[in-house]
């Protein structure tokens, strides 16, 4: 037998299927076992909502042309998942692919938007390159 006041416990969250919708089973396990001290099934849209109330995305664009979208926590630590990268051409050519447009019902004044803070863009690199240009 294990001495109680020596066992550790660990916190847990399992998701669950069931035919009534998806839950959350959360609670605590004895460390190293599979036995279940404590836990509360909870309805995981309930656990989504409290959770994401307190996160924060931050999205950036590097100089070499990634998108970077990191979530932070209520701590203001960034947590390491989700992340996500993607390339600016790449959203770009998504963005106004034909199935995309069709099903965005794009206008022509949308697109003419999108080209003009594209273009827009484009100036504020070359100035970059022009600064970095004359500095060396």
């Amino acid at each position: 037998m294990v001495d109680a006041s020596l066992q550790t416990v660990d916190p847990f969250v399992d998701l669950v299927n069931r035919p009534d919708g998806r839950f959350a089973l959360v609670g605590y396990r004895a460390a190293g076992l599979d036995h279940i001290l404590t836990s509360v099934e909870l309805p995981i849209l309930i656990l989504e909502q409290a959770v994401t109330s307190s996160l924060e995305i931050f999205t950036k664009i590097t100089p070499a042309g990634e998108i970077v979208s990191s979530v932070f926590g209520s701590s203001e630590a960034e947590l390491s998942y989700p992340r996500s990268i993607a390339k600016i051409d790449d959203l770009v050519s998504q963005a106004v692919s034909p199935s995309n447009l069709h099903l965005e019902e794009a206008s022509s004044t949308e697109l003419d938007e999108l080209l003009k803070s594209l273009e827009l863009a484009a100036q504020h690199v070359r100035a970059a390159l022009m600064q970095k240009c004359a500095a060396l």
